[in-house]
């Protein structure tokens, strides 16, 4: 019966390990330049972080302004040069009034959001899509290790089970652990830490202020751009039946394209 109890634990916690060495060992790549804030906001946010910072890009340079009930429209300038590719793919498909999640979920800013990932995946800053359903596909298994155990019963399962709840427990943390690497986490703390100063960035500092949104995130969204944040609906998902809002942009736009 121990034997019975002990293989589900000892399966689960050598699928753990293993996992563990796929989703955590060093890229090979290396970046030798500066990035982009789109590519900051990846690294710190995924790819609704790239896309934020795509739309807060356009925003800055008026080319996008809060709509009604929470969306994005377009604004009175026109797309400058210099734009990330995700910028421009979020202004190319612009339209008409558009969540922000709604416009982020198109297929053209998505394909521009994953140029991006790629350029940081070989660089070794960001864990690729497929080492990421790799290790999801060894940590399936694991999850069932303390049920298989708590049915084999016996005289020690609960201390099995205990072993297979703290397995799950490694492989909730592996599941849902960012895309950066060792090396991207490393490269975006010390950015933080570099330009820590962005955060009093004001809206006569358009590149500064777009790269505190890029570091900081949703944080630095409510401080620094709240009335944008809050009318756009940028930090939140789309409403199924939203509320009148009143409509309006806000009219903190630039002349430049902030980054």
């Amino acid at each position: 019966m121990v034997v019975v109890n002990a293989v589900p634990a000892a399966g689960a916690w050598l699928l753990l390990l293993i996992a563990a060495v796929v989703r955590l060992r060093p890229g090979r790549g290396q970046l030798e330049r500066r990035l982009s804030p789109v590519e900051v906001g990846l690294l710190r946010g995924g790819a609704r972080g790239a896309a934020q910072c795509g739309l807060v890009e356009l925003y800055l340079a008026g080319s996008v302004e809060a709509g009604w009930r929470r969306t994005v429209e377009p604004g009175k300038a026109r797309l400058p040069r210099g734009c990330s590719q995700v910028a421009r793919a979020q202004f190319s498909v612009l339209y008409k009034p558009l969540h922000p999640r709604r416009l982020q979920d198109t297929e053209r800013v998505r394909r521009a959001v994953r140029g991006v990932s790629e350029e940081l995946e070989r660089a070794g800053l960001v864990v690729s899509r497929r080492r990421v359903r790799a290790v999801r596909s060894l940590l399936l298994p694991v999850f069932a290790a303390a049920p298989l155990a708590a049915a084999a019963g016996g005289q020690d399962a609960a201390v099995w089970v205990g072993l297979g709840l703290l397995a799950d427990v490694g492989a909730v943390a592996l599941w849902v652990r960012p895309r950066r690497t060792l090396a991207g986490a490393a490269l975006l703390a010390r950015l933080r830490l570099d330009h820590a100063g962005v955060r009093t960035a004001t809206r006569s500092r358009p590149d500064e202020l777009l790269l505190s949104v890029a570091l900081f995130g949703a944080q630095a969204l409510r401080a620094q751009l709240p009335r944008f944040t809050e009318e756009s609906g940028l930090l939140t998902r789309p409403p199924g039946t939203p509320m009148d809002r009143g409509g309006g942009g806000s009219g903190e736009a630039f002349a430049s394209c902030g980054g």
